[in-house]
């Protein structure tokens, strides 16, 4: 007897078949109803701030020179439904369409298409506004100083010299700041790799520590990067599990954010008894690659036993880490000599460091299977995981390297991305 459960995969869905025995229990974000009118609940949120001045306040101390950051197709903030709202919104407070740019804050992702910015942002945004991803030029960065833990802070001049900036995003639970939205826009969206290479490289080795906890070292360097460099307003978003907006805050960076996590604690905090020998989840939404594959990898292994498997539905039709192959090449490296080779200056790329940290967590504590149709067997070896495109195989496999002797449960996350677990027993 089975189970039969569907689970988003990429653009569509994978069925999997789970031994009914065997199935100890099935999570994911809650189903929580959208609000009515989104254009409604955006309005609402941008017009009554949380913490700090309405849009025409704010302009009418700083200026109409209006920078908007977004985020990139990596993420599931729905923009193209935002922004003509928050358009409208400066628009009635002074600005005009002529001073608005929205900055891609991409950090150290690759650029975005006109197509994918077209598809993300809408046709209506691309022609009422400017529409730039992030240079990663080095001229393009102002030098700020240092944070009081010693993280420089290289900011993106464009959005510095900006009169007013507004952030838009998404609130969802993240292994290097706890949660994301509010400041994370500015760090990494739009600060330089060296910036960005501190700050995960102080979170790389204790994602399971900061996963879903809002007072973290890590989140507070990156809220000191955005109030030292000005951001002025966030507009962010809590989306229900299948992509609905539920919730909408704004206003200061800080107090709007520590809003919009209460609303979102109960619908990404996943409660199961225990952890299971076996956890097979989807990795929805991050599914473009494993360097974004990562975080449902780190999220989802938590609620695996110690020895036990995670099976791990990942698309990645853009294969591992193409925009950070230095993640790659240090294969198996054991994490003390990773750390050596960047006390060392031996890495160039202290984010795929740090990536390769996070990843080393749980690769050191269970077996990771994904189940993939854009990574290979031989690839994901290099890096210690296994690779198949046979589910039905890879679970088989899994129940094989369990215990014997007693019953083998097995769990199923249906969005991996985006929970966090709370355990009766640890």
């Amino acid at each position: 007897m089975y189970e039969e459960i569907t689970v988003p995969y990429g653009h569509g869905t994978m069925t999997v078949r789970i031994p009914a025995e065997n199935l100890a229990w099935v999570v994911g974000p809650k189903d929580v109803p959208p609000v009515a009118d989104l254009p409604e609940a955006v309005r609402a949120a941008i017009v009554s701030p949380i913490g700090t001045l309405r849009l025409a306040g704010l302009v009418a101390r700083h200026g109409t020179d209006t920078v908007i950051l977004v985020d990139d197709g990596t993420r599931s903030t729905p923009q193209r439904l935002i922004l003509p709202v928050l358009l409208d919104e400066l628009n009635e407070a002074g600005v005009a369409d002529g001073d608005i740019t929205v900055l891609i804050a991409r950090g150290t992702h690759r650029e975005m298409s006109e197509a994918e910015c077209v598809a993300r942002y809408g046709e209506g945004v691309m022609a009422r506004v400017r529409v730039e991803n992030l240079s990663h030029d080095p001229a393009d960065f102002v030098d700020l100083g240092v944070t009081p833990m010693g993280v420089p802070m290289f900011v993106s001049r464009r959005y510095l010299e900006s009169d007013l900036s507004v952030a838009v995003g998404n609130i969802i639970p993240h292994m290097y700041a706890g949660w994301a939205g509010g400041a994370k826009m500015v760090q990494p969206g739009v600060t330089n790799a060296l910036t960005t290479a501190k700050t995960h490289l102080m979170a790389g080795p204790h994602v399971y520590e900061i996963l879903g906890r809002v007072d973290n070292p890590v989140r507070r360097e990156m809220e000191q990067i955005a109030v030292e460099s000005g951001l002025k307003f966030i507009v962010n978003v809590v989306l229900n599990r299948d992509g609905g907006v539920v919730a909408v805050v704004a206003g200061d960076v800080i107090a709007a954010h520590r809003a919009g996590v209460e609303i979102a604690r109960p619908i990404y905090t996943v409660d199961v008894a225990e952890r299971a020998d076996i956890v097979v989840a989807s990795s929805h939404p991050a599914d473009r690659d494993l360097w974004q594959g990562v975080k449902p990898l780190n999220n989802c292994a938590m609620l695996v036993r110690d020895g036990g498997t995670l099976v791990l539905l990942l698309p990645a039709p853009e294969g591992i880490a193409p925009d950070h192959p230095q993640m790659v090449e240090l294969g198996q490296t054991p994490a003390g000599v990773v750390w050596d080779m960047v006390e060392r200056g031996e890495i160039a790329d202290g984010v795929a460091a740090a990536t390769y940290l996070a990843l080393d967590q749980s690769r050191r504590r269970i077996d990771v299977t994904m189940v993939s149709e854009g990574i290979s067997a031989s690839e994901a070896a290099r890096i210690g995981l296994a690779a198949t495109r046979d589910f039905d195989g890879a679970l088989a496999a899994a129940l094989a390297r369990a215990r014997s002797g007693e019953r083998v449960s097995i769990g199923v996350v249906t969005h991996g991305a985006d929970i966090m677990g709370r355990f009766e027993k640890s």
